[in-house]
C-alpha cells in the first residue's frame, strides 16, 4: 500500500489531509484518485489507513478506517557518519533508514573530501531529511529518524545519553565487531556506530575517540567503502540487537 506523510496539523477526527506537496505527489506522480486506499503517517509513530474521499493536486483528504501508534524501540540504534561527496551521502542515509537507524549524525572529520558552509550546508541538510522521509515511506517505518545538523567530530565525542559507542576503525587496537557485540550488556539503552570517511579517521581522531570511551571495532581485513561499511555495520547491529 502506498504511503504518504501527513504533518501534525493535517490530522483531524477520522480524517487526514495531505499537504500541497504530498497531494501533488499522490495525485500526479502516484496517480491516486477518490476511492483508492492509502496509508499515512506523521513521522512520530502515528499511522492510519483509509480511502481517499476527494483529491486534487493541491489537497487530498483521506477518510481514516484504522489507525495506530508505534512506540520507539529499544535499544536505540544511532549512527555518526563522516559526510561524503556526491550522492553517496543520500545513499548512506537511505540505507541507514531502511536498516532501522533511529538517529543520524553527519560529521566533519580531518579526512573528509568536502568543505561546505552557509546556504550550501543548509540545503544539504534539508535534502538529507527529505531522503530519510522518502525512505520511511518506502520501507514502512512510521518514525522518521532524526538527521542532525552537521557537526565537527570532536564536538560529538561527549555522549548525549548512556549507551554503547563503537568506532569502526582500521586501527590495530580495533577488536572484531563480533567480539565487542559479545561484551554488550543484555539491554543497552542505545548503541551508536561511528563510521569515518574514505581513508578512515585520522590517528589523532582515533586516539581522542578511544580516550572518550568509544570502542574501536574492525569489520574484517578488507577496506570497505563508506556505503558498504554502513550497510555491513548496521546490518550486524540490527541483527544482534533486535
Amino acid at each position: 500500500m502506498d504511503r504518504f506523510f501527513v504533518a501534525e496539523g493535517g490530522w483531524g477526527h477520522s480524517k487526514a489531509v495531505l499537504s500541497i506537496e504530498e497531494s501533488h505527489h499522490c495525485v500526479r506522480v502516484m496517480r491516486k484518485s477518490a476511492g483508492d486506499k492509502i496509508e499515512v503517517f506523521d513521522g512520530a509513530g502515528r499511522w492510519a489507513r483509509g480511502v481517499i474521499a476527494e483529491g486534487s493536486d493541491r489537497e487530498v483528504t483521506v477518510l481514516v478506517e484504522e489507525e495506530g501508534k508505534v512506540q520507539e524501540k529499544k535499544p536505540s540504534l544511532l549512527m555518526a557518519i563522516a559526510v561524503t561527496k556526491g550522492k553517496t551521502m543520500e545513499l548512506v542515509i537511505q540505507k541507514a533508514v531502511e536498516l532501522g537507524v533511529d538517529r543520524i549524525q553527519p560529521l566533519l572529520t580531518e579526512n573528509v573530501a568536502v568543505h561546505w558552509s552557509g546556504e550550501i550546508l543548509k540545503g544539504k541538510q534539508g535534502k538529507w531529511r527529505r531522503v530519510a522521509m522518502e525512505a520511511c515511506k518506502q520501507c514502512g517505518q512510521n518514525i522518521v529518524p532524526e538527521v542532525c545538523p552537521v557537526a565537527a567530530f570532536e564536538d560529538v565525542l561527549k555522549p548525549r545519553d548512556e549507551g554503547i559507542r563503537l568506532l569502526a576503525s582500521l586501527d590495530q587496537r580495533a577488536q572484531p565487531l563480533r567480539c565487542e557485540m559479545g561484551k554488550l550488556p543484555p539491554k543497552p539503552g542505545s548503541v551508536e556506530l561511528f563510521i569515518g570517511p574514505e581513508g578512515d579517521f585520522s590517528p589523532s581522531e582515533t586516539d581522542r575517540a578511544i580516550e572518550s570511551g568509544l570502542r574501536p571495532v574492525s569489520f574484517g581485513s578488507r577496506v570497505l567503502r563508506v556505503e558498504t561499511a554502513v550497510i555491513y555495520g548496521l546490518s550486524v547491529l540490527g541483527y544482534e540487537l533486535r
